[in-house]
Formats: C-alpha cells, sequence, structure tokens
C-alpha cells in the first residue's frame, strides 16, 4: 500500500515527464521553512519548461488544497544545477524507476 505523500509525489513526477521528483530533505536543503513538509523538488528542469510544468500541475495542487487542505510547494532545478549539486539523485531515481517495472 501507497501512503499519501508517496502517492502525491507519484502524480507529480507522471505530470513532470518521469523527471526525478523528491520530498526536500536535509540532503537537498539547509535550514528550514514554513512548508517544508509538504514541499517536492523536481530535477533536470530546464528553465524554459518551468512556465508549462507550473500550469501542467496547477489542477493537482489546486486540487489537494481544495480537498486536503496542502499547500504543496514545488521548487525546481535546472538540469545545470542538477549537474553541480544533485547528480546522485538521477541515480536515485534510475534505481527506483528499475524497481518499479
Amino acid at each position: 500500500m501507497v501512503n499519501e505523500r508517496e502517492e502525491i509525489r507519484r502524480q507529480v513526477r507522471e505530470i513532470v515527464g518521469m523527471r526525478p521528483v523528491r520530498w526536500t530533505d536535509h540532503r537537498t536543503t539547509k535550514g528550514d521553512f514554513p512548508g517544508r513538509d509538504w514541499a517536492l523538488e523536481i530535477f533536470d528542469v530546464p528553465s524554459s519548461e518551468r512556465r508549462e510544468l507550473i500550469h501542467r500541475l496547477w489542477g493537482l495542487l489546486t486540487n489537494l488544497w481544495d480537498e486536503k487542505h496542502v499547500a504543496l510547494t514545488v521548487l525546481f532545478h535546472t538540469p545545470e544545477n542538477t549537474d553541480r549539486y544533485y547528480a546522485w539523485v538521477r541515480e536515485e531515481h534510475a534505481a527506483e524507476m528499475a524497481g518499479a517495472t
């Protein structure tokens, strides 16, 4: 059985084209911020694609608020920043996708 957070992450990953998506934690952010518990990071998103992805995610974000009062925060990382700071998330993502098949 998949818990609610993982189901949300799965839906986001599907909407953004199966890019690496993970919940924010100590490995990707320093310090705390309001809403961190419900913050997802999406990796390998060129700046030119950000607006369209936000548009595609809007329905899910709205439904989460309307139905569950969850204000999901979405953080995008460009491919360049993913290379520079978070290349390891690609390995985690590949292993997760291999295990899902």
